[in-house]
């Protein structure tokens, strides 16, 4: 059992320091929630949106002269046109405009990449809430952050084996240490968020029941 536990300290500090680095996040800059308001939080490159001017901050009223009060009516409504131009009714900086898009088709994706169809998008992402958190409030949630990245983990790889994944997809050291340049660009906030997850991944990952990894050594004590 002492061997068992020196074996699964690894990934459990793994586990422990994605949790205290969620719980920093929460405490220190707030929760970020996605918002029930029709507003643009960002606008991806080369897709339409981007292309007739768009822009992060805008907020979408009305869809082919449809109120739209909600993001999801707003996407309800972009997805039904059948790839048909739809006219936008815009508010930006206290004036309104009227702009003409025409949505384009692309691969529907769930969390895991999985393909579940076809969807019309326009290139917008749904805008984000700062909400303040109490530091309790923080803790709590941080453990469940922790808890919810590590059961995706476990569905990630679930279907990686069912090949409903493809490997293609994992990334090296190589691009973790690019996406950590990235994010720390973004400021502390996101690159924070970044090492908890890679946290989480390492801790998951390595307790797998695999000869090389802990998880290997792990199933041998036991036996």
């Amino acid at each position: 059992w002492k061997r068992m536990a020196i074996v699964a300290a690894g990934p459990g500090a793994n586990l422990v320091f994605a949790f205290v680095a969620f719980t920093l996040v929460f405490a220190i800059f707030g929760a970020r929630v996605p918002s029930e308001a029709a507003r643009v939080g960002a606008i991806s490159e080369n897709m339409p949106a981007a292309a007739v001017g768009l822009k992060t901050g805008d907020v979408i009223s009305a869809v082919n002269g449809v109120s739209v009060e909600k993001w999801d009516k707003l996407s309800e409504a972009i997805r039904a046109s059948g790839g048909n131009p739809v006219t936008l009714l815009v508010q930006r900086d206290g004036t309104t405009l009227e702009i003409q898009v025409t949505p384009e088709a692309k691969p529907d994706k769930n969390m895991f990449g999985e393909t579940l169809g076809t969807a019309y998008v326009i290139g917008i992402e749904r805008g984000l809430d700062l909400e303040k958190v109490n530091p309790l409030l923080a803790i709590r949630m941080g453990a469940k952050q922790t808890a919810w990245w590590v059961q995706t983990l476990l569905f990630s790889v679930a279907k990686m084996f069912q090949g409903r994944i493809p490997a293609k997809d994992i990334g090296g050291p190589i691009l973790i240490v690019q996406a950590a340049g990235q994010q720390a660009r973004l400021g502390l906030e996101y690159l924070l968020n970044f090492m908890a997850v890679i946290s989480v991944n390492l801790g998951v990952l390595n307790l797998l029941p695999i000869p090389i990894l802990d998880g290997g050594h792990f199933l041998f004590f036991l036996f």
